[in-house]
């Protein structure tokens, strides 16, 4: 069987080849993507039929996908080890499942099904949007974050923070933040940035909020060279299987830089 040391070496030299590139640098890039791990970002699992919803059918093929091939979900806590630099103790075949804006049917659609699995999931709330129709309440967050799944922000009101004043993505990134720890009764270190919007002084204040992860929607796997600002794979309708999204959407981006 092939291992993913041979795997990635094969993948890096054949891209290099097709580019043009030199294979000075192969062998650090193995080893930066070994330390890699892929970021899946999901919105909503139902029967709707616009882009940022996959079906409950296609969301259950892939995490029956990601188990034959003995993908392990992380938990947050999992993602600090990380962050700390503890790649030893992580389980082998990491991935990371995140869902952005808090839909209700992340509790009833894709909860059950990450239960079935055995799979983590971390969820990022719109904390202004929580009980509102067709969004989570404070009950259903308490009730998945007891069953193991995690929790983080995705501010107050989803606006983009790029196109914020300093005080306002200050205000976003604090409540929102305060009112998710006061529902959970614990700390919440990750913010997932609404549409993937944001600056430099974001990511400052983000630290200055007390978040240790943020997570964007820039494609490829997340190597994590920097902590506020990591990379996902987003999951759209039309997308073929999540082998294939993993591929063209986190590895090769990961591959090109």
């Amino acid at each position: 069987m092939i291992t993913r040391r041979k795997f990635l070496s094969g993948c890096i030299g054949a891209t290099a080849a097709l580019f043009g590139l030199s294979l000075l640098p192969e062998y650090k890039a193995v080893d930066q993507l070994l330390k890699s791990i892929p970021v899946l970002l999901y919105h909503r699992v139902g029967s709707e039929t616009d882009d940022l919803t996959i079906s409950t059918k296609r969301f259950e093929e892939d995490l029956a996908s990601l188990s034959q091939e003995g993908y392990n979900s992380l938990t947050l806590a999992q993602v600090k080890q990380r962050l700390a630099g503890n790649y030893e103790q992580l389980p082998d075949k990491p991935v990371i499942i995140t869902f952005d804006d808090g839909y209700l049917d992340n509790y009833t659609n894709a909860f059950p099904l990450l239960q079935k699995y055995a799979m983590k999931a971390s969820f990022y709330i719109i904390t202004g949007m929580m009980g509102n129709t067709d969004r989570l309440n404070s009950a259903q967050i308490r009730e998945m974050a007891a069953a193991g799944m995690d929790f983080g922000s995705h501010t107050v009101t989803h606006r983009q923070l790029a196109d914020l004043t300093s005080q306002e993505v200050n205000n976003e990134l604090k409540q929102s933040k305060i009112t998710l720890e006061q529902t959970l009764g614990k700390p919440v270190d990750f913010i997932a940035y609404p549409c993937g919007s944001y600056r430099p002084d974001t990511i400052q204040a983000a630290t200055h909020s007390g978040y240790i992860g943020g997570f964007s929607t820039q494609y490829g796997f997340a190597a994590f060279n920097n902590h506020l600002a990591i990379r996902r794979i987003p999951v759209f309708h039309n997308d073929r299987s999540i082998a294939y999204v993993m591929l063209r959407k986190g590895l090769l981006p990961s591959m090109m830089g």
